[in-house]
């Protein structure tokens, strides 16, 4: 059985879960002083949450794609 891939969903749930990364590690740069290299780690805190997402999504395609 394939099904479709639903994109929308996929970038829907990145975009969401890089949100939520980035909010809760901008507080713990705040809390320092906020250079460039807080915010590097903020944004990349909040990239490998969507990245994390992204992958969970690909596997869970994968699966369903093999039933």
């Amino acid at each position: 059985m394939n099904m479709g891939i639903d994109w929308l969903n996929i970038l829907e749930r990145a975009a969401w879960t890089f949100i939520e990364g980035f909010l809760i590690a901008l507080p713990t740069s705040l809390s320092m002083e906020m250079d460039g290299a807080a915010w590097k780690a903020a944004l990349m805190s909040a990239m490998m949450a969507g990245l994390s997402a992204v992958k969970t999504l690909i596997i869970e395609i994968i699966q369903k794609n093999k039933q």
